[in-house]
């Protein structure tokens, strides 16, 4: 598809690289090694979206300046690296097309230490803007081994694509305190990790000092695959609205295969170990002297086992660059947080694709005992209708003359006996309620991705529910963009026996949940969640849920039954064990749909997927159900008018051309498509 699309368009005149969209800018400054650019940017907690295009020079009163949404600094590693100090930066802007930016650089502890610097009135041509970095690291750990980074006012994620989003800098001044001290004498640090059978395993890992400094993880940590770039830490965010728990003020961490060396400065150290919600997690101090090796065992404990009752876990949507010599280390990685199924996802867009996979089908899976990496695609994928994922494929299939009648690529998929359904439901994110009024009645996608980033988006799906659609939910990730690998995932109910084929089987017969933490038993009459009961008219049906929650994580704090997406019953009252049980008799008059869903105190949820109980028709809420069709008619009819605005496209720097071709030539299919999904909408109207 890639070779005909966009020959010579204007976005080829930046030589971009990698899912970020990343640039080499052509503008120095003291003690900077590189400057660089990116489309779409993810560094020290400043997400930044170059909507109005990459950096270009301009000469401003004789002096050479940049005019950008968003630039990072490489600081010269001669000048600074790897230090613990205050570093001062003197900025100058031309005021006259800059209001101020934001700022966020490699700092010890803090991990996204965002802040935004707005410049007062003035009619002066030029701004002086000092910024003091307080505890300074510049260790290159930034996106493309960047040290800090500078965004126009609404050059982020979440700033309005009418607003500023350029900046104009024409000098910069970095000055070092020179008050890092230096670390002194070391000793080794010999660190094993074990499982609850005593066997070494993957985990992820926490190390540090008495200033909440990390040291830099030595080779012996695993490789994170992190955009391009490959790298040995990670860090956990906290600018997001739910901010995923960790025992300490500094959030990076890294991975180990279970076992890891390393040369630390003599001191006193805090080590943390985790490896997903079934383990406790295991805090610990550890005293390395000088010239000595101190040898740590940790001995992980499971709160839970949940493939000994017939549960495995998956990741609906990772995202890592793979060829063969990869698997063992993302394996590793995915083990380390304890998710048995990965869908690894190969991302599309009208132009070209990203994270890609070596091999589909089963050569393309790579298996360690009960842990497999599957590929996928999340794709066809844009803010037209939304974006995608598709999983256990056997070979892409990726149609420029109809990349957007997704229906026909879903099909495609099927008949390979892969799944399609949206991606970002949890949070509403590319006009995805306008791919799913379309697509959902016409039995195009079988499951919504309904946990992401700590959000449950449940209204959407709940509709459809109420409209006597089947839908599955799933969860997943979305690493690197947004939670840790595992932050997010489905349970699948497998039985005794675990393979990858059976997780698929189990997971489209819906016998899953979704969660971030809390565990769910769901049965109604003794049937498990994904059932279909038929019962009398008049008769009724027992529900028996429960849930329980890591106390590590936090404390449970709510489990409720929902019935056609009402609360009919809760339990609040956790016992001393962080469990939560909830029995009800629910009388049955006509067809319902009935899910279990928990909360902990602050962002810890999980929800089942349904019970479908009829008594001979649908299980749909009828009183619901003209107003529900009537809004997706009215979303149906946005795409009379809908135009391709790059602006709304995640990689906007690539694919403005190809999707404005597209959609000119495919909307009146699109639009067919459209009359036979609202003709289903309106038979629901007609119905007594």
């Amino acid at each position: 598809m890639t070779g005909v699309l966009l020959a010579g368009s204007s976005a080829l005149a930046h030589e971009f690289s990698g899912a970020h969209g990343t640039v080499a800018v052509d503008w120095t400054a003291p003690n900077i090694s590189r400057v660089i650019s990116s489309g779409y940017g993810d560094s020290f907690g400043m997400e930044a979206w170059a909507r109005m295009g990459f950096p270009e020079p301009v000469e401003v009163d004789g002096r050479q300046c940049i005019d950008g949404s968003y630039l990072l600094f490489d600081v010269d590693d001669d000048f600074a690296f790897d230090i613990d100090e205050t570093v001062t930066i003197e900025f100058l802007f031309d005021r006259t097309r800059s209001s101020g930016f934001w700022i966020s650089y490699d700092r010890n502890v803090i991990s996204e230490p965002l802040q935004e610097v707005v410049f007062d009135d003035s009619d002066e041509q030029w701004q002086m803007q000092t910024v003091t970095l307080e505890r300074a690291r510049f260790a290159n750990r930034g996106e493309s081994g960047s040290d800090f980074g500078i965004a126009a006012p609404d050059g982020l994620w979440y700033g309005d694509p009418e607003k500023n989003h350029r900046i104009v800098l024409c000098d910069l001044e970095i000055s070092r305190a020179n008050s890092t001290v230096s670390p002194g004498e070391t000793g080794e640090l010999i660190l094993t990790v074990n499982d609850e059978n005593g066997k070494t395993t993957p985990a992820r890992v926490g190390l540090y000092d008495e200033t909440g400094r990390m040291p830099l993880p030595s080779d012996g940590a695993l490789t994170i695959h992190n955009y391009d770039d490959r790298t040995k830490q990670v860090f956990l965010r906290e600018t997001h609205g739910k901010i995923a728990p960790w025992p300490h003020d500094n959030r990076h961490f890294f991975y180990t295969d279970g076992e890891y060396s390393a040369n630390l400065p003599a001191g006193t150290y805090t080590l943390v170990v985790s490896k997903g919600p079934e383990y406790l997690l295991d805090g610990t101090t550890v005293e390395i002297s000088e010239g000595d090796a101190t040898t740590v065992e940790v001995s992980l404990s499971r709160w839970s086992n949940m493939p000994a009752a017939g549960w495995y876990s998956g990741d609906d949507h990772v995202h890592m660059t793979r060829t063969p010599a990869d698997n063992a280390s993302i394996n590793a990685v995915m083990r380390a947080e304890d998710v048995h199924v990965t869908n690894l996802l190969q991302m599309g867009n009208p132009y070209d694709t990203h994270f890609t996979q070596y091999a589909f089908g089963t050569d393309g899976r790579y298996l360690q005992g009960n842990h497999a990496l599957v590929p996928g695609v999340e794709d066809p994928r844009t803010a037209v209708r939304g974006h995608t994922i598709s999983m256990n494929i056997r070979e892409v299939f990726r149609p420029a003359d109809r990349y957007l009648r997704y229906d026909q690529i879903f099909g495609a998929y099927r008949e390979q006996g892969g799944m399609s359904g949206y991606a970002h439901v949890a949070g509403r994110l590319f006009n995805v309620e306008r791919g799913l009024a379309l697509d959902v009645p016409l039995g195009a996608i079988e499951f919504v991705e309904v946990l992401q980033d700590g959000v449950l988006e449940t209204e959407l799906w709940y509709e459809f529910l109420n409209l006597g659609f089947s839908l599955i939910p799933t969860a997943g990730s979305d690493f690197p963009y947004l939670s840790a690998p595992g932050g997010e995932r489905n349970y699948v109910y497998v039985g005794d026996k675990f393979s990858v084929d059976s997780w698929y089987a189990s997971l489209r017969d819906q016998r899953t949940f979704v969660t971030n933490g809390p565990l769910l038993e769901f049965t109604v009459d003794g049937q498990p969640m994904g059932s279909h009961i038929q019962v009398t008219a008049g008769g009724e049906v027992h529900v028996r849920a429960t849930a329980t929650l890591k106390p590590d994580i936090e404390k449970l704090d709510r489990i409720e039954l929902v019935v056609h997406g009402d609360v009919v019953a809760r339990s609040d009252k956790a016992t001393a064990d962080n469990s939560l049980t909830l029995d009800y008799t629910i009388d049955v008059s006509s067809g319902i749909w009935v899910a279990v869903r928990a909360y902990g105190v602050d962002q810890a949820v999980a929800h089942t997927a349904p019970v479908y109980i009829t008594t001979g028709g649908g299980f749909e809420k009828s009183a619901a159900i003209a107003a529900i069709a009537s809004r997706m008619i009215a979303r149906l009819g946005e795409f009379d008018s809908v135009e391709a605005d790059a602006r709304l496209e995640l990689e906007s720097w690539s694919v403005a051309e190809p999707l404005n071709n597209m959609l000119l030539e495919q909307k009146l299919q699109i639009l067919e498509r459209v009359d036979e999904a609202r003709a289903v909408y309106v038979r629901m109207l007609d119905q007594p």
